[in-house]
This record gives C-alpha cells, structure tokens and sequence, in this order.
C-alpha cells in the first residue's frame, strides 16, 4: 500500500513538483519576524471552509430538497445515518465559527491598518468574503426548512421589496413566487451548494494572489 502510494507521489512529483511545493509553502516556509498568532484566523476560516465543503458534500448524499421532505431528511440525517449527527453538528457549528474567524481577521487588519496602500484590495475581497460567508449561512439555515427557517426566510426576503425601483422583481428573482413555496427552496439550495460556494472560492484565489504580491505587512 505504501509503496504504491509512494509510487504515485512520485509520478505527480516528476510533472509537478510538488515535494519542492511543499518544503517552499509548508514544511520549510521561514515564518516573518514578529509574525503574532492573531495573523493566523484568516488561514484557520480557510481551514473551516475545507471542513464544510466536506461535511457539506456528505449531508448532500441524505438532503432532499422538498419541501415536504427536506426537514424529515435532517431528522432522518440525525437518527438514522451513521455519525450524521456528529456531521451535522460539526456543520452548524462550523458555519458559527466561520462567521467569527472571519469577523475577528477582519477586525485585525481593520485595527493594524493593515488594509492601507498597497492593500487596499486585501480589505475589499475580505469584505466580499465575509458578505458571502454570511449569505451561506444564511442559505444553510433556510435548507432546514423548519418553522423557524420558514419564517425567517420570508421576513429576510421581504425586507428587499423596499429596495427602491428593484424591490418587487428583486423579491421574485430570490423567492422565484410572490411566496415562499418549492421555488424560494430549489433556489437557495443551488446557492447554498453551488453558486455561492463557487464565487466564494473565487475571491479566495484573488485575495491569496493579493497577498502573496503584495503581502500581508511586508511581503512574503
């Protein structure tokens, strides 16, 4: 087993080099003088991020989005899938803890000035992420489909119909009736596994090519 392993990492070592990858960015990467561990929560948001997509992928083999199943689903996820509970969990509280990573990363930078020239737009994709980190949970949440999520999800979309002049077609775009039926469901469960996600990967590569041009307070 292990030789074969060996022997794949090897074939990808000669085509990419990887184990050079590794030893620049991991493994020998020279830590900056003066590095402080508060630096550190924008990588664990990332290393949360990976988590849900993963305990997200192994929710989406049980989830039926239906409006007459999808809560039973959760419950069935939670009584009669193995470990789903423990999954679960790690994925509601996982979306918490994103949330405040994200919060206090930004609030670092926003503290040290961080977002200053030339980083200006370190702090603007940060502002996408945290908006879109937001906009997923909130999409999660709905996906339960319970009263609460019900209810919610009809107060939150009804507060766009004042957007001026948009208001009411912004309001069926999100829902896709005048109510929130099947439609609102099927739509915020391809943003919540889809295109939100995707986006999100998006702005993540570009503020990882920001910093790595142009650095986090010096360059790296």
């Amino acid at each position: 087993m292990i030789t074969a392993v060996n022997a794949v990492v090897d074939w990808l070592d000669e085509r990419f080099q990887i184990r050079q990858l590794v030893r620049d960015e991991l493994t020998e990467k020279v830590v900056p003088k003066g590095f402080h561990w508060l630096r550190c929560f924008g990588g664990i948001s990332l290393v949360i991020f990976i988590i849900m997509t993963l305990s997200g992928m192994f929710l989406m083999l049980y989830y039926i989005p239906e409006t007459d199943k999808a809560f039973q689903s959760i419950v069935n996820i939670d009584n009669s899938v193995s470990f789903g509970w423990l999954v679960r969990r790690i994925h509601a509280v996982g979306s918490n803890l994103m949330i405040i990573t994200v919060v206090i990363h930004m609030l670092r930078v926003f503290y040290q000035g961080a977002f200053k020239k030339p980083r200006e737009l370190h702090w603007v994709s940060g502002v996408f992420l945290l908006l879109l980190t937001l906009a997923l949970c909130f999409s999660g949440y709905v996906l339960v489909w319970s009263q609460m999520s019900f209810w919610a999800t009809t107060v939150v979309t009804n507060s766009v119909r004042v957007t001026p002049f948009i208001g009411d077609g912004l309001l069926l775009l999100i829902r896709g009736s005048n109510l929130v039926t099947q439609a609102t469901l099927s739509r915020f469960f391809a943003l919540h596994v889809v295109i939100i996600p995707v986006v999100l990967v998006l702005f993540m590569l570009f503020h990882f090519w920001m910093i790595r041009r142009t650095g986090i307070s010096q360059p790296l």
